[in-house]
């Protein structure tokens, strides 16, 4: 999948009516300058707080949501009772993309896709509309029906022309980046219940949405350690330590919906996990499954889930799923009719024993640097930092197979200053050593810091200041790849400083001080300097110095 523009007609967050983006040029204007999207080249969102740039993933979560609900068949009552085809959160846009319709994943094969929708009026009725063009883009486009006809079996024809995955991950928990993500792990559920209700075969969630958080970052790693190999793995051991995982406990809690088992639609995968498994339990309404992983339980997992890291996500995925059995109908009711603003709170956290599904003794192996003594260490110790870094590098991992857009808001807030430097070099060479084509998918990052920028290319870095429109560094004329950071603070945050504002504050009382002084002995230069000694180093120190020493009277 490659995004082509966004055009947003209607006021949403900092994002005014009017406002454009343009990821990049169409392909046919592209030919010429020989670009090979396969390369890997994602996107860097970069600007103050609040100038826009984060309400732009929110943007297009919500509106691959609102197309989903339009298209999808798999609707519960609470939910087609709240949900309107016609008002959307924005509720008029433009969106273009290439996308491939099948898997034969080549530029001959690109699908070009543009969805619109107009405010409603008395005279339309501003449902979305979609239409297509197949490679190479030169015939009149073909309108694809978007919403699905009542009491349909089959998705809207839409469902085709949808990437298989749109995928939110914040750092920061933006929870209005995440509602439409939690809103589609609702749907998922009830859909599981309708299915469990109807005895109808279940395999997978209908919808695309999938949101990162903490509980599913241990299932990201889990399926990238049991299936990747050494050199895709390879930054994981280098720059965390994380040499493998030495065992994790599956518990599942056998809840009653009615007069059925909860886990009796997914028998197949419970079994599939049984086969795995070191160990196998059952006491009363609870199952515990115990796995010590070795070559031989690995080659289990890729036997029993199709030697593919997404599908063993995905089972884990749909239980953690089941763990919203809780949630009441009024809930789900509140939650759906949200318009984009905030839900925290609203749907209840269960207790353990309340749950379907979670893990437990979930150990690893870590070696520290300063150390060559690898210990055992819970998955639930690793710092922030860690938590984020394998958040974003092991959903990028997973990807081999799939269209996906990837929505990464400020995943680096954790990193040390080293991880910042290395986060898209070492993104690209996992990908790289996956083979993972790069055409399939588009990443889009918001950043605020200068070293990710510095490793983006001036095309895809798009700079955002608020209540102006976007403007990639390339129009700015400014060369983002390989250009030093305090060069990058002052273009792009418009920060000319290089320390801190306490420590700026006595260098300039100092410049105040000489303003208006046409020379100095060399007595009160050496008194002016001898105030920065607990000062350490840095550019305002040496303007300072440089200008103490053109004051100096040399003469006296």
């Amino acid at each position: 999948m490659k995004l082509l523009k966004l055009h947003i007609n209607s006021d949403y967050g900092s994002i005014k009516e009017g406002f454009k983006l343009q990821f990049r040029a169409p392909y046919e204007e592209q030919i010429s300058d020989q670009i090979d999207w396969s390369d890997f080249h994602p996107f860097c969102f970069a600007g103050l707080n609040g100038s826009g740039k984060s309400n732009v993933l929110e943007a297009l979560a919500n509106i691959f949501y609102h197309i989903e609900s339009c298209a999808n068949v798999n609707q519960p009552e609470n939910f087609q009772d709240n949900f309107k085809p016609e008002i959307c959160k924005p509720n008029a846009f433009e969106l273009d993309y290439y996308i491939c319709q099948d898997k034969e994943y080549k530029i001959e094969n690109l699908i070009k896709v543009c969805i619109s929708k107009k405010e409603k009026s008395k005279k339309e009725d501003g449902l979305p509309v979609m239409t297509y063009q197949p490679f190479p883009f030169d015939k009149e486009p073909i309108p694809v029906s978007v919403v699905v006809e009542k009491f349909a079996s089959k998705p809207a024809p839409a469902k085709r022309y949808l990437p298989d995955l749109v995928i939110g991950y914040s750092s920061g928990e933006n929870e209005i980046l995440s509602i439409p993500f939690l809103k589609t792990r609702l749907l998922h559920f009830d859909e599981y219940r309708v299915a469990l209700e109807k005895k109808a075969e279940y395999k997978e969630p209908e919808s695309s949405l999938l949101y990162v958080d903490y509980e599913m970052s241990q299932a990201v790693l889990l399926a990238n350690l049991l299936f990747q190999k050494k050199e895709v793995l390879e930054p994981l051991h280098k720059e965390l330590g994380i040499a493998d995982i030495i065992r994790f406990r599956m518990n599942l809690n056998l809840h009653a919906h009615g007069n059925k088992e909860i886990l009796e639609q997914y028998k197949e995968v419970i079994d599939a996990f049984k086969r795995c498994a070191t160990t196998c339990y059952k006491e009363k309404s609870k199952l515990t499954l115990d796995f010590w992983i070795n070559s031989d339980s690995k080659e289990a997992f890729k036997a029993n889930f199709s030697n593919n890291p997404f599908k063993l996500f995905q089972a884990f995925q749909i239980l953690y799923t089941l763990n919203y059995r809780t949630v009441k109908s009024e809930i789900k009711s509140d939650v759906y009719q949200s318009k984009g603003f905030y839900t925290d709170g609203k749907v209840p956290n269960p207790e353990p024993q309340e749950k379907v599904f979670y893990f437990l003794d979930y150990y690893i192996k870590k070696k520290y640097p300063d150390s060559e003594e690898v210990i055992p260490l819970l998955m639930k110790n690793l710092s922030d930092g860690e938590q984020q870094f394998l958040h974003t590098l092991g959903i990028c991992l997973m990807l081999k197979d799939k269209s996906a857009l990837l929505l990464l808001d400020e995943p680096e807030t954790h990193f040390n200053p080293d991880w910042r430097s290395k986060f898209i070099r070492t993104l690209k060479r996992s990908l790289d050593h996956s083979q993972s084509n790069n055409l399939m998918t588009d990443i889009l990052i918001t950043s605020h810091s200068p070293f990710i920028i510095s490793d983006c290319y001036p095309d895809k870095v798009i700079a955002f200041e608020k209540g102006k429109q976007p403007i990639n560094a390339r129009d700015m004329n400014f060369r983002t790849y390989g250009t030093s950071v305090d060069i990058i603070m002052e273009n792009i945050f418009k920060r000319r400083n290089t320390i801190g504002d306490l420590s700026r504050k006595e260098i300039e009382d100092i410049q105040k001080e000489i303003s208006k002084r046409k020379k100095l002995s060399a007595k009160e230069v050496q008194e002016y300097k001898m105030r920065t000694n607990h000062l350490g180093d840095s550019m305002e120190k040496i303007l300072l110095f440089t200008r103490l020493n053109e004051l100096e009277d040399t003469d006296a």
